[in-house]
């Protein structure tokens, strides 16, 4: 597996040298747009109404539309080249008090060369102290929280969070606002809950519709096709190359008396 990142894990006067590894793989199966009669994946390009032609990279930019529908084009944002590589500890918190709703994608830390011994320190304290890290990190050019918890006794995992105000605040007034409950309905509501309580058992629950893009594919290998090959850039390349000869030629000619 490759290492997605290489930095340190900084705290106070501490530096732990750690490499950063996806921890979850793609639910989805991946599959592509293709071209039923040949069999090749298709591509789209960037495209202008306006003036009706396929742009260019070097005249595609970023714009911030206002609600008046005028356009404020951005300068390039400046590319850290693979920015800042500490993962800077600013808290320990206790798990329960940050919402779940912030997480987002999870990752394994490994520890570097040199890093064994802080980083088992690290372990070994915040599983007793019953606490994770807060962080902050920069993994690519994207600058986000993060937490990092003991997942076992020995390896440490990072969460990459959105920041606080990336929730959209208004979806915690869609509940209703009062609700008459009896106690009877609250007394079948708590049997029907503690009928279906049970441990979380990850194994139990694959994911079904997976598994089933899967076994689709593996009954439809011996239809598999080639794609054919695509010959435009070949052929641009031999025009280009004919179109030289002549020219070289025709200025031959033209030298010779």
């Amino acid at each position: 597996m490759r290492s997605l990142y290489r930095g340190i894990i900084g705290f106070g006067l501490v530096a732990i040298p750690i490499q950063l590894f996806k921890a979850m793989d793609s639910e989805r199966v991946d599959t592509h747009w293709i071209h039923t009669p040949c069999a090749t994946r298709i591509h789209y390009q960037k495209y202008c109404p306006i003036c009706e032609k396929v742009v260019p990279a070097e005249e595609v930019g970023t714009g911030a539309q206002l609600p008046d529908g005028r356009v404020v084009m951005l300068p390039p944002e400046p590319y850290h080249a693979v920015s800042d590589h500490t993962i800077s500890i600013l808290n320990f918190p206790k798990l329960a008090e940050i919402d779940p709703v912030l997480w987002d994608a999870a990752y394994w830390l490994e520890p570097g060369p040199g890093g064994d011994k802080p980083y088992a320190l690290l372990v070994s304290v915040m599983r007793e102290l019953n606490r994770v890290a807060l962080a902050e990190m920069t993994l690519r050019t994207r600058t986000s929280l993060a937490v990092i918890r003991p997942y076992n006794a020995t390896t440490l995992m990072l969460h990459r969070m959105y920041y606080p105000e990336a929730l959209r605040g208004q979806g915690a007034q869609r509940g209703p606002d009062s609700v008459a409950l009896s106690e009877q309905e609250l007394a079948m509501a708590r049997t029907l809950v503690q009928y279906l309580a049970h441990p979380f058992v990850p194994d139990e629950y694959p994911n079904h519709r997976r598994q089933l893009r899967l076994r689709q594919i593996e009954a439809l290998l011996p239809t598999a096709t080639t794609p054919k090959t695509d010959v435009a850039p070949e052929v641009i390349d031999l025009m280009e190359r004919l179109k030289a000869s002549v020219d070289a030629q025709k200025q031959l000619h033209a030298e010779t008396p």
